[in-house]
């Protein structure tokens, strides 16, 4: 009645496997919690703002050192340890003995102390076990169902076949009465059938016991290679993160730009791409390659472990600006229907939006573009010549559109 007289009831106490993810989530975000910084420009001078000091006093990190590997065209990144710092601090790369995070130290270290594989390739090879012995433990069930049944068959038709033969000895026994004047001869008819006996499966011994664990030496460990994009590896560069080597030189920013770009003209197609790259890493998104989904790019919106890609992205180029008519065009313009229909059904099917980003590609101008480049801020002026319009594309379906509340 009284709201105010009720006493207060205690919440429900959570379980310990719900208060273990809680505590497990939340360590990974710590983990995931300190991407790499994005500079940002220089604040208005003010004598009584703090920030106007904070330069004075803190000093820039110090650039990841990589390679340059013109096989893989990447930047390799061969210590494992600062491969892990650098894939946490933003999602970059891809490690080449692990699915994308680096876990090759941490699974082997886990298989020489025996403890649980906590990381994703542990859990699919712990999955994979588990599907392999459910199939065998199937299998089993349906060969001893198949083998009762055979037995049951079996044993119907040897109880058809004896009472066939009593039938036939009653007859005989009957006939012969008649002839010896009624005399009777009684015969006892055994049971001769057994069950069969099953076969004793073989049992493979272990040679080695569960105590026994494998123990890799430091350079095993240190095996793993952390692969860094292009577009990733020129993203970082002109934020002063990464430092590039090539042939024992340090390379600079003009020079890893004629390694990476095939030709000199403003629609080189790697420079476009890096466009609608740019654009949403600025946004501190987390851009990765969509090859597998057939797509330029996905956007992550949280780190990869929590999230799935929330957006396909495809780059088009737009030549309205372009007065080079007579040469070919190196990007893509036109997009069919059938294009269209193509990446909307393949989206759809694993529930994500589709982005079309359109790059407007400016106007030719005389000489290499590259050779003006020195610094980031002479980047960011080509930077800024191009624009960018981005299309959201869905595919409407009238079975789920129409029981949508209208807005």
């Amino acid at each position: 009645m009284f709201s105010f007289l009720k006493t207060a009831t205690e919440p429900p106490a959570k379980s310990k496997s719900g208060q273990k993810k809680k505590a497990r989530n939340a360590q990974q975000r710590a983990y995931y919690s300190d991407p790499l910084p994005f500079p940002s420009p220089p604040p208005s001078f003010n004598v009584f703002s703090p920030s106007t000091y904070k330069s004075l006093f803190t000093s820039p990190p110090e650039p990841h050192v990589g390679v340059w590997c013109p096989e893989t065209q990447s930047v390799n990144i061969r210590d494992d340890l600062e491969a892990v710092d650098i894939w946490r601090r933003g999602m970059w790369g891809k490690a080449t003995l692990s699915r994308s995070q680096p876990t090759w130290r941490a699974r082997k270290t886990a298989e020489m102390t025996g403890k649980r594989d906590s990381s994703l390739e542990g859990a699919t090879a712990r999955t994979r076990k588990q599907r392999a012995a459910f199939k065998t433990e199937r299998l089993r069930k349906e060969r001893e169902e198949r083998q009762r049944q055979r037995w049951e068959e079996k044993k119907e038709d040897d109880d058809f076949i004896k009472a066939e033969a009593v039938k036939e000895e009653d007859t005989e026994d009957a006939a012969v009465e008649q002839g010896n004047g009624g005399q009777s001869s009684s015969t006892d008819v055994e049971d001769d059938s057994e069950e069969p006996k099953q076969k004793r499966q073989k049992t493979e011994e272990n040679d080695t016991a569960d105590s026994q664990l494998p123990v890799y030496t430091e350079d095993y460990l240190d095996k793993e290679i952390l692969q860094i994009g292009p577009e990733e590896a020129l993203f970082l560069m002109t934020l002063n993160l990464l430092s590039i080597q090539h042939k024992n030189e340090t390379l600079t920013l003009n020079q890893f730009l004629r390694l990476i770009t095939t030709t000199s003209r403003p629609d080189d197609p790697f420079f476009v791409r890096y466009i609608a790259y740019y654009h949403f890493r600025r946004q501190q998104l987390i851009v990765k390659t969509g090859l597998k989904f057939g797509v330029d790019y996905l956007l992550y919106h949280a780190p990869i472990p929590f999230v799935h890609a929330a957006h396909c992205v495809n780059v088009i180029a737009d030549y309205d600006l372009w007065e080079g008519t007579e040469e070919r065009q190196l990007m893509k313009q036109q997009v069919s229907w059938q294009e269209i229909n193509l990446w909307q059904r393949l989206v759809g099917n694993v529930r994500k939006r589709m982005k079309l980003v359109y790059v407007e590609i400016p106007a030719a101008e005389e000489g290499d573009w590259r050779d003006g480049v020195r610094n980031r801020a002479d980047f960011e002026k080509v930077l800024l010549r191009y624009r960018i319009r981005e299309v959201m594309n869905s595919r409407m379906v009238i079975a789920r559109e129409r029981d949508k509340p209208s807005k």
